[in-house]
């Protein structure tokens, strides 16, 4: 959830706010906490989160426990700082490996409009970049970067693709929402912006995924070319 987006919409006071940010801060421990608990670490009476409740036009409580325990937490911009220091040496070694491979970029759906960027981006600098599915780069004997774009990390074909060039030797930066998928651990790379779960099919639910890509790419690039 977004802490900062929900306060000014509601025009939520200060210590409206420090409830909401200790329950997003604590949100791993939310689901066993009672509203006397969190009124207690917060400082606040239980009356008054049921009123901050009300005022964000919920039912109660436990509407507002689902909707942050269940909602993706937004990195802060520091946050984002140091997970992309943590991928910039690798991504960069990979890069400077490929400087004159083909790139090749996967993704479906709206991770396609992502690849297109990308491969814009890389032939703008000097890259020979392709986001079209070119199978025969998946080769053993083709000298060719490929980076995947899947939110789930589980995409068919495409986790097909990534196994099929890992297993020809090739090497595989991936994007993906879940560190733990199948892509995510066929890849010599997996950059995950920790943001997929299974409810991130329901149609409410913030699409972070694309948008943190897109950051995490910009600034691993800003790093490389920097250098």
């Amino acid at each position: 959830m977004d802490i900062e987006t929900i306060s000014e919409k509601y025009q939520l006071n200060s210590e409206e706010y420090k409830v909401l940010e200790y329950m997003d801060e604590h949100r791993l421990e939310l689901k066993d906490m009672g509203i006397r608990d969190l009124a207690k670490a917060t400082f606040v009476s239980p009356s008054f989160i049921v009123k901050t409740c009300k005022k964000m036009k919920l039912s109660g409580y436990s509407e507002l426990v689902f909707l942050i325990a269940d909602s993706p937490r937004v990195p802060t911009n520091s946050e984002n700082d140091l997970k992309v220091m943590s991928y910039a040496k690798q991504f960069s070694q990979l890069l400077n490996k490929h400087r004159d491979s083909m790139i090749m970029i996967l993704g479906s759906g709206y991770s396609q409009n992502l690849a297109n960027y990308m491969s814009e981006y890389f032939n703008v600098h000097g890259f020979r970049c392709t986001a079209n599915s070119h199978l025969q780069m998946l080769r053993r004997d083709k000298d060719a970067l490929i980076i995947i774009i899947s939110n789930s990390g589980e995409t068919k074909r495409l986790a097909e693709l990534c196994i099929q060039g890992e297993e020809n030797q090739q090497d595989i930066i991936a994007f993906v929402g879940d560190p733990n998928s199948t892509i995510a651990k066929h890849s010599a790379l997996a950059i995950s912006s920790d943001t997929f779960k299974p409810t991130s099919f329901n149609s409410y639910y913030p699409q972070l995924f694309f948008g943190l890509t897109l950051v995490y790419f910009e600034l691993l690039m800003s790093n490389f070319l920097s250098k």
